[in-house]
């Protein structure tokens, strides 16, 4: 089906979140850091991104910044639980502001996500209006 990078630190989401992907089809990449993120985008060119926004170092806004100049035919999907100093509507407002095409708040229901990258999927050919 496709191929979709999760960049996320936590062990437990990103293994719950593999396993979803790839029983749906997917072939799925992993990276705890954006910074290892950056590179497998570079090396496997993935359909999607699904990024935490709050990741240690370098953050998941910073990367979307980023991917958006570099690869803009991306999809991205950004998720956040918040944080100890931010709250999960606003850092998903802040990705969707830095380019991300879905931001969703976890906890995740997989029916959403699974049709959040259905969606991307479909229109991943097509340019997106506005991202630079």
């Amino acid at each position: 089906m496709a191929k979709v990078l999760i960049a996320e630190h936590d062990e437990g989401v990103l293994n719950a979140l593999a396993t979803l992907l790839r029983s749906a089809g997917h072939e799925v990449f992993e990276a705890d850091r954006c910074e290892d993120a950056l590179e497998t985008v570079a090396s496997q060119s993935p359909d999607i991104l699904l990024t935490d926004v709050n990741m240690p170092g370098m953050t998941g806004v910073q990367m979307i910044k980023r991917l958006r100049r570099s690869h803009p035919a991306i999809g991205i999907i950004a998720m956040s639980g918040g944080g100890m100093h931010q709250n999960p509507e606003l850092a998903t407002t802040l990705a969707s502001i830095a380019g991300a095409d879905r931001a969703l708040e976890k906890p995740l229901k997989n029916e959403i996500l699974l049709s959040s990258v259905h969606s991307l999927l479909a229109t991943a050919r097509r340019p997106r209006a506005g991202r630079r």
